[in-house]
């Protein structure tokens, strides 16, 4: 049960946290629990794209090196991870009349992120104990968390957007957290490679893979802050009288 409530905090208190900051026009309460749940569904998929892409990767490269931690970060995991992440925010909460603000990309980008990085938490901690508990709860499940606030925002401005223009302010927030997601995993991985760490040392690949994490969330609190002010302006009404 330790292990369990280990796994469920991050996303439970992170989720709470973004709620907070939907001040003006806080979202239907079956709609964040739907995409909560799209996201752990959202691994279905993502495991079946993941397990074909790495065999295919391993089929035609060693699995050692630069350019195959590369593709395996951001192609077999990045990709399929925020791709499917993606499909689920788009596919449910987007076309729905209650996302009726930017801010409510970031709202539910982060119900459906945490759906998934939740259940991965779980199935992690309990096959590798309380140690990978405390470091994901730290790192893992918020840089999660990070990616989907970048695609969120951009999902967000994309709603309210022409319709030639909103196509390409989505792309831009499924590769900007393809880009975080692919760095962050890059850097970890290849902490496991003799072949790199005999040039690179371990510690300095994890301070980069950390580095890339607070670039992201950098970013995502002004994505955050942004909306935020978007959302006031929108639905408050004292704004005219300040």
């Amino acid at each position: 049960m330790d292990l369990l409530a280990l796994a469920l905090a991050p996303g439970i208190a992170i989720m709470w946290f973004i709620y907070s900051k939907d001040r003006y026009d806080r979202e239907p309460l079956k709609a964040l629990v739907k995409s909560f749940f799209l996201g752990m569904l959202s691994t279905v998929p993502t495991v079946i794209f993941q397990v074909a892409a790495t065999q295919l990767l391993d089929k035609v490269m060693a699995p050692t090196g630069w350019t195959y931690y590369i593709l395996l970060s951001f192609f077999a995991i990045a990709l399929t991870e925020e791709g499917c992440k993606f499909l689920a925010l788009k596919w449910y909460a987007y076309p729905r009349p209650f996302f009726n603000e930017p801010f409510d990309g970031i709202i539910y980008g982060v119900m459906v992120a945490m759906g998934f990085a939740t259940l991965e938490n779980i199935i992690y901690v309990y096959q590798y104990g309380m140690g990978t508990a405390i470091m994901r709860m730290f790192l893992s499940v918020p840089a999660h968390a990070t990616f989907g606030v970048l695609m969120g925002y951009y999902t967000g401005l994309a709603k309210f957007t022409h319709d030639t223009h909103s196509r390409q302010l989505m792309t831009r927030g499924l590769l900007l957290a393809i880009l975080f997601h692919g760095l962050f995993d890059l850097f970890l991985l290849a902490q496991n490679d003799p072949a790199i760490t005999r040039n690179i040392s371990s510690g300095f690949l994890f301070g980069s893979a950390v580095l890339s994490y607070l670039v992201a969330v950098r970013l995502s609190w002004q994505a955050i802050k942004m909306h935020g002010a978007l959302s006031r302006q929108q639905f408050d009404p004292t704004k005219n009288n300040h």
